[in-house]
């Protein structure tokens, strides 16, 4: 009976994928696609079918408003900049069940748009600010694509600025992502520019007077709060279903999940509470070797007036791994060997084997050693006395061999 057990849990943990650690089952969830990763490290800690390419719906939006946050950034666009919806926005915004706005025909700031199409997810505002960045929405398609294929999104392709199904966006053709490609972008979003996750928290933002809720009841004191929940987008169409993309802190760790093709409303929040749930169980974050931390004695190094030398991190070495299992040591690799070395000059890499799945463009962690002073060459005498310390004991080695062997032979006779 107790090996049947075993096999069977042998057998579960092949097809999961996953090690048991005893802190959550594996959840199973009801959505066409999903992925959840850690956000530092890019490390995929749970998915399904998350490489199929399904309609996003607004979670196209992530994209549209990447791009203005990046015209904000290169002071092409401002904040505060004013602008007037075209007539087809006009007529975007007047459509019944795709306006959440709607706009009207007045000035709005960049600002106001931006939050509203982050928000209420406002198509309208989606389209107004591709035409304002690059003068017509098709236009702006295009860079859309083209910065996917920057990013490595390689199974993404954009047909509109909005997210709209193709029988109510104002261009024609589909949108497509995998659950894949959208941790990319959110992840690639928040690392870039994390002043969106003050946008993506709001509850709520004003309009035209009016209060406009945000679609994602998960944020504090909604119907499904999360503790920690830090926003990001929903998606919505009678292609895609019900979508939603979350970024979510506790415990010094960040998730990132993507829902795709869920039931409804809330099943895309009952889903990702599931992911989180499982994930901040199962999973810690472990920081070996904080940015600048110096590492003492690592180095050995030839030729110098000291046998080895202190190294310093550039950045950190953290590593998600799932909880009570044993700490791995950290791996050094070093590209110096001999003297002289200068003070902060690359000397190698040290990081912590993986066995883990990573996204596309991620790899087991890994940071660079700067030497933490420089060391000059010894002296000739100094090295000289090395040398013959060295070949003495070579000597004395060999000759101890060859008495073993002597000894060794005298008893066979």
């Amino acid at each position: 009976m107790k090996r049947t057990w075993m096999l069977c849990l042998s057998i579960l943990i092949v097809l999961t994928g996953f090690p048991l650690t005893g802190n959550a089952a594996r959840p199973s969830i009801k959505a066409e696609s999903y992925i959840m990763t850690d956000a530092v490290t890019g490390k995929i800690l749970l998915q399904s079918e998350a490489d199929v390419a399904l309609p996003p719906a607004s979670m196209t939006k992530l994209m549209t408003l990447y791009l203005v946050r990046r015209q904000i950034e290169l002071k092409k666009l401002t904040w505060d900049q004013k602008v007037r919806p075209s007539a087809k926005v006009l007529k975007l915004a007047r459509t019944p069940g795709v306006a959440r706005v709607p706009l009207q025909n007045k000035t709005y700031t960049i600002r106001e748009l931006y939050n509203a199409a982050f928000i209420k997810s406002a198509n309208d505002a989606a389209v107004m600010l591709a035409e304002t960045v690059a003068d017509s929405e098709a236009t702006f398609v295009e860079k859309m694509n083209e910065t996917a294929k920057q990013f490595g999104m390689n199974d993404t392709e954009y047909a509109n600025a909005s997210g709209l199904d193709a029988v109510d966006a104002t261009l024609p053709g589909t949108n497509l992502m995998t659950a894949t490609d959208i941790a990319l972008l959110v992840i690639r979003y928040i690392k870039d520019y994390p002043d969106v996750l003050d946008v993506t928290s709001k509850t709520q933002m004003k309009l035209d007077g009016e209060v406009l809720n945000n679609s994602n009841k998960m944020l504090a004191k909604e119907k499904f709060a999360y503790v920690g929940m830090r926003g990001m987008k929903t998606g919505t169409t009678d292609l895609a279903g019900y979508c939603f993309a979350s970024v979510t802190t506790r415990d010094n760790m960040t998730l990132v999940t993507v829902v795709m093709r869920t039931d409804s409303d809330q099943a895309r929040f009952k889903e990702t509470k599931k992911l989180l749930d499982y994930g901040f169980a199962t999973f810690e974050p472990l920081t070996y070797y904080g940015k600048g931390e110096r590492i003492k004695d690592v180095l050995p190094i030839k030729g110098a007036t000291v046998r080895k030398l202190d190294v310093v991190t550039d950045g950190s070495l953290y590593v998600t791994v799932p909880k009570h299992t044993t700490t791995r040591e950290p791996r050094f690799e070093f590209s110096k060997a001999t003297a002289p070395v200068t003070k902060q000059e690359v000397v190698g890499t040290v990081q912590v084997a993986d066995d883990g799945i990573y996204l596309p463009g991620f790899d087991t962690p890994r940071v660079n050693l700067y030497s933490a002073t420089s060391v000059q060459l010894a002296s000739v005498p100094t090295r000289l006395v090395r040398a013959w310390t060295a070949w003495s004991k070579q000597i004395e080695q060999a000759i101890q061999q060859s008495t073993l062997v002597n000894f060794q032979g005298d008893g066979v006779k």
